[in-house]
């Protein structure tokens, strides 16, 4: 692929990341109105954010396996549609609890897909160096669209809360960058079984002679399973924060609902940061076990610190460290999946993404659970923190030499 190709390929690819992550913290500022209409616990709330993970689940590694086959650039296309049009639901046909979980559902399934072939997409734009900083861009859209909702859902949805009317036009806003996706995407590398091999540092051409897309090869290698339990203090807990700091913000420090959305939106913002630092360092030679454990590390720490924070300061400070922490690893993790299953990296990176999702799903209810029971916030973050002590642990499991080989050689 042409460099200018291979520039605006990146471009729209962190285009579509940028809008299907609307969706990941869209409910997040609204969930009081929301709750009030359905007459929602804390609980029932957590769902909304649920819904939508588990619908991406339910399809993100047949949106990974299929790009390994076939190319990536068309379940992108079909994935990120099905996102918009259920944006588009959540806000003019939504009348019940339930009809709104079922369209989170569906955007969900639609971004699952998305996600996991845009990861391969972004793969094929460049390979050797600079592959790194492609995957933390892609993943820094990410976050940079989970961020924005907490900013522009309260503007939308008014004084009176309508968030219906705030969904529905996020929803036609999403289409309009589906449309720029649909019409000006290049088509990217056709991922074939038994393709020619590359030539190194060339940009978007195949690179293996192995059967690819096999989800059985991906998940054969050890690494595969333990970064993608890494990957659910990445994504994961930023979801989790994602969902709940704005109500942490206003219930623990009585903080009008707008600034908290504001304040909310640099843990998102540190996210970015984290993503495309941590990429940088990886092409500056950074060892990625390092890298990784220093990210889960920091979101522990800052989890702690927002449990246990008496007053702002300290709380912001704990927020700041949680959304660097949760973003730093991320194009290790990625890359280093991809590089630990070369016959179907498109399948091991979706493997990682699902483990993300893991979180994402269970996380939101679990602390509004906690809430309910009179724990509050503190137990809460308490526990996700302590989670992720425990994937800390588990990352001194990764086998350092092959991972440490491939993404060096890479990043060089």
């Amino acid at each position: 692929m042409p460099t200018s190709d291979g520039h605006r390929a990146l471009a729209l690819i962190c285009l579509v990341a940028l809008a299907v992550a609307t969706n990941y913290t869209s409910h997040g500022p609204v969930i009081g109105a929301i709750r009030d209409e359905f007459a929602l616990d804390a609980g029932a709330a957590g769902m909304i954010a649920t819904s939508f993970f588990l619908g991406a689940a339910t399809l993100m590694l047949a949106g990974g396996a299929f790009a390994d086959r076939w190319g990536a650039r068309d379940p992108v296309t079909v994935g990120f549609l099905v996102t918009c049009v259920a944006t588009v639901g959540c806000g003019v046909l939504a009348p019940t609890y339930p009809v709104l979980l079922a369209w989170r559902f569906l955007g969900g399934v639609g971004g699952g897909v998305a996600f996991a072939a845009g990861a391969s997409y972004t793969r094929d734009t460049f390979s050797g160096r600079g592959q790194h900083f492609a995957q933390g861009l892609y993943g820094s859209a990410f976050l940079a669209g989970s961020a924005l909702p907490l900013l522009y859902m309260p503007l939308l949805a008014g004084p009176g809360g309508d968030w219906h009317l705030a969904y529905a036009i996020s929803g036609l806003a999403t289409l309009g960058a589906w449309t720029a996706w649909w019409r000006l995407a290049p088509d990217g590398t056709r991922r074939r079984q038994g393709a020619p091999a590359a030539v190194p540092g060339t940009a978007a051409a195949p690179r293996r002679t192995a059967p690819a897309g096999s989800l059985g090869g991906a998940l054969r290698s050890r690494n595969t399973w333990l970064l993608a339990l890494c990957h659910t203090c990445g994504f994961g807990l930023a979801m989790v924060l994602g969902t709940w700091v704005v109500g942490y913000l206003a219930d623990e420090f009585a903080m009008p609902i707008a600034l908290s959305g504001v304040l909310g939106s640099l843990v998102l913002v540190l996210g970015i940061a984290g993503r495309s630092g941590g990429s940088l360092a990886l092409e500056r030679g950074m060892r990625p076990l390092l890298l990784i454990r220093a990210g889960i590390g920091l979101a522990a720490s800052g989890l702690v610190v927002m449990a246990l924070a008496g007053s702002l300061p300290p709380a912001f400070a704990g927020l700041l460290a949680t959304g660097l922490g949760v973003g730093l690893p991320y194009a290790a993790v990625f890359n280093g999946a991809a590089a630990g299953a070369p016959s179907s990296p498109g399948s091991a990176q979706a493997f990682v993404g699902w483990g993300g999702s893991l979180i994402a799903i269970v996380g939101p209810p679990i602390v509004g659970a906690l809430v309910d029971a009179g724990g509050g916030f503190t137990s809460g973050f308490l526990a996700i923190a302590a989670f992720a002590v425990l994937v800390l642990l588990a990352t001194f499991a990764l086998r350092p030499i092959s991972f440490d080989r491939e993404l060096s050689a890479a990043g060089a």
